[in-house]
């Protein structure tokens, strides 16, 4: 049976840790029980997720200001894609879903909108993002957040292209928001 996103929906809290300096993540709900392991490939820019369950996921650079999540047999699940200059608004969807990731005024806070509503929120801690706080008000699919953590996380390499500096292509009507 293939599986879809939709059997991956995050709802209520959940924490993504790291020690400090390491490329070693893990993703934990509420409860205390382990979601994913993330782990990052710096110098190939890529991220490789392992899911509870034994699925195996990579998001990987797709062109400017563009980060795509794949399974192991290559389908894109998901993708965000950057849609401000600073870096501040991000377009997230695939198959049936899509919102927005938006910088918050806080330090190192990020929310998820729909409509300009929020359905869930990222806080990292005072000094890093090595313990980032979740808070999912509505069901989030697991890829955006996963998406969401690799370019939060590591902007730097989000965009991972030479022209990744500028918003992706598009209509141009939110290039000028912030």
């Amino acid at each position: 049976m293939t599986r879809s996103y939709t059997d991956y929906l995050l709802s209520g809290p959940a924490t993504l840790v790291s020690p400090w300096f390491s490329n070693k993540w893990e993703l934990r709900s509420g409860t205390g029980e382990a979601i994913a392991l993330l782990e990052r490939l710096g110098r190939i820019h890529v991220s490789t997720v392992a899911l509870a369950d034994g699925s195996r996921w990579v998001i990987e650079p797709a062109g400017t200001s563009t980060v795509r999540l794949i399974d192991a047999p290559g389908h894109e699940l998901a993708r965000i894609e950057r849609r401000s200059w600073w870096g501040r608004r991000w377009e997230v969807g695939g198959g049936r879903f899509g919102c927005e990731l938006v910088s918050s005024p806080r330090p190192r806070s990020w929310r998820f909108e729909i409509g300009g509503s929020a359905i869930a929120e990222l806080s990292g801690s005072l000094l890093s993002y090595n313990r980032v706080a979740v808070n999912a008000m509505l069901a989030l699919p697991l890829p955006a957040l996963l998406l969401a953590w690799h370019v939060v996380a590591r902007p730097w390499e989000a965009a991972a292209a030479p022209s990744g500096l500028i918003p992706a292509p598009g209509d141009g009507s939110q290039e000028l928001r912030r």
